[in-house]
């Protein structure tokens, strides 16, 4: 079982804090879309989570101003954008 996880970024944050999470995927897109438009919110982030599995999660997507950007890549440093 998935579970969908939202990170928001806000400035000066040094990591996106979980704020809500879905049990389905295309919500848990609408929802970061959604609230990446925030003035408050530098960005918006879906991780997928296996229930009861450790460390089994997957960056899935990153929104910044509303708009869908290439997926986060564990490999190359953060997650999750901040402001620097």
């Amino acid at each position: 079982m998935y579970v969908y996880a939202i990170h928001t970024t806000r400035p000066n944050d040094a990591v996106g804090a979980v704020e809500i999470i879905y049990a389905d995927e295309r919500e848990a897109r609408e929802y970061a879309e959604s609230r990446s438009t925030d003035h408050t919110v530098v960005s918006a982030s879906v991780t997928r989570y296996v229930v009861g599995q450790l460390g089994a999660r997957t960056p899935l997507a990153l929104y910044l101003d509303g708009r869908a950007h290439p997926r986060p890549d564990r490999h190359t440093g953060r997650l999750y954008p901040t402001a620097d």
